[in-house]
Order: structure tokens, then C-alpha cells, then sequence
């Protein structure tokens, strides 16, 4: 592995890293919205019943529709974090595949260097394994929250005067996002173990950047005493 090729493939693990840890923060956004989810469909469900009970019907069924009406932009909004995920999974991938491509090259004779892809190597490919896992589950998570939305879509002012779809509608949703919920409890264990690894890929890629950087100078230094040694024999001759 030459000096540039350790640069670059230090370069590709910190790519990797950040990508990661967006990755990271978009799963706790998904969380939070999906939670927001449920919580406008508890009111959805909780009109419903009002609805039922009371003198009132109409006024809560009509409320039970504005909350459906709700529910379906929290899912849209849960459809556009999916895809930023999916993103940044993408990112990640094809900067661990970039890095291990280059430390295939790596030149073992250095001991020092060999020690540090040593370590580097097995902890990348964690990180490339829980990537491979997060995509499905980030696929899983959108095909539930577009079923959660398309069950509210269902909910129209005239289904509004059968209170049977509505129902329906409430517990098909509720039972869509209540599996998403799961999908990104599972994805925030898978992502978080990804950027453990991550992290400490990206300390392992900075000693190998801190180390080729050293031996650039050294190489530097030793130029130049025999750059001037050459110049001090042609001024004798």
C-alpha cells in the first residue's frame, strides 16, 4: 500500500463513518415521527368512539377524519426520511466497498501498517454487514407506513357516515405503523451497532493517516540531504 493509496482509503472509512452517523440520526427522526403517528391515531380512535357514545356523532366523526387527515402527513413525512436513509445506507456501502478495495493493496511488509489493517479490516466488514442489514429493514419500515397511509386514505367525507370504515381504517393503520414502530426499533439496534464499529474504523483510519503522513515527511527529509549531496559533488567537479 503506498502512501497515497492509506490516504485514500482512510479517506473512504471517514466517508464511511459520516455517512453512518446521518444514517443514525435520520433512524432517531423516523422514531420520533412514527411515535407522532401513533399518537394522532390514538385521537383518531378515541373520536371514533365518542362518536359512537354520543349525542354529538357527527361533530366527532368529522374530528376523526381531520386526524386521519393528519396521520397521512406525518406518513409522508416518515416516507421522505425512509428514502433520506436509504440515501445515506447507500453512501456508507459504497464507501466500505471503496475502502476495502483499497486495503487489499496493503503493503504487509510495514509492520506498523500491517498491525493497522489488521485491526481496520474486520471492523469495516462489521459495519458493511449491519449496512446490508439496515436496508431491507428501511425497506420494510416504508412498505408499513405507506399501508398505514393508504388505510387512512380510505377515510372520505361520505365513509365518514359509516362508521364500520372508519373503524376499519383506524385499526388497519394502527396495526401498519405499530409494525413500522417495530422495523425502526430493530433498525436503531442494527444502525447503532454500525456506528460503534464505525467509530472506531474511523480512530484505526486516522493512525494510518497520522503514520503515512509520517512517513511522507521522513522520505522528505531524507531527499534533501541527497538532493544537496548531488548538488556539492557537481560544484566540485
Amino acid at each position: 500500500m503506498t502512501t497515497d493509496t492509506a490516504l485514500q482509503a482512510a479517506d473512504a472509512v471517514f466517508m464511511a463513518e459520516q455517512a453512518v452517523g446521518r444514517a443514525r440520526r435520520v433512524v432517531d427522526e423516523l422514531h420520533t415521527t412514527i411515535n407522532s403517528a401513533l399518537r394522532v391515531l390514538d385521537d383518531a380512535e378515541l373520536d371514533s368512539a365518542k362518536a359512537r357514545l354520543s349525542d354529538r356523532g357527527d361533530y366527532y366523526l368529522e374530528a376523526a377524519g381531520e386526524h386521519l387527515s393528519r396521520l397521512q402527513r406525518r406518513c409522508s413525512d416518515n416516507a421522505e426520511l425512509v428514502d433520506e436513509l436509504t440515501r445515506h445506507l447507500e453512501r456508507a456501502s459504497q464507501a466500505i466497498a471503496d475502502a476495502h478495495d483499497l486495503l487489499q493493496d496493503a503493503d504487509t511488509s510495514d509492520p506498523e501498517l500491517a498491525s493497522e489493517v489488521a485491526q481496520l479490516k474486520p471492523r469495516l466488514a462489521v459495519v458493511g454487514e449491519m449496512i446490508d442489514l439496515a436496508k431491507p429493514m428501511a425497506r420494510l419500515t416504508a412498505q408499513h407506513v405507506d399501508s398505514a397511509q393508504l388505510a387512512a386514505q380510505h377515510v372520505t367525507p361520505p365513509s365518514l357516515l359509516e362508521p364500520v370504515t372508519l373503524e376499519r381504517s383506524i385499526a388497519t393503520a394502527g396495526k401498519e405503523l405499530g409494525r413500522a414502530d417495530e422495523d425502526v426499533r430493530l433498525l436503531e439496534n442494527v444502525v447503532d451497532h454500525a456506528a460503534a464499529n464505525a467509530r472506531q474504523s474511523a480512530g484505526i483510519a486516522s493512525e494510518i493517516t497520522d503514520n503515512a503522513r509520517r512517513r511522507m515527511a521522513e522520505q522528505g527529509r531524507g531527499q534533501v540531504p541527497r538532493q544537496a549531496a548531488r548538488a556539492g559533488g557537481s560544484l566540485a567537479r
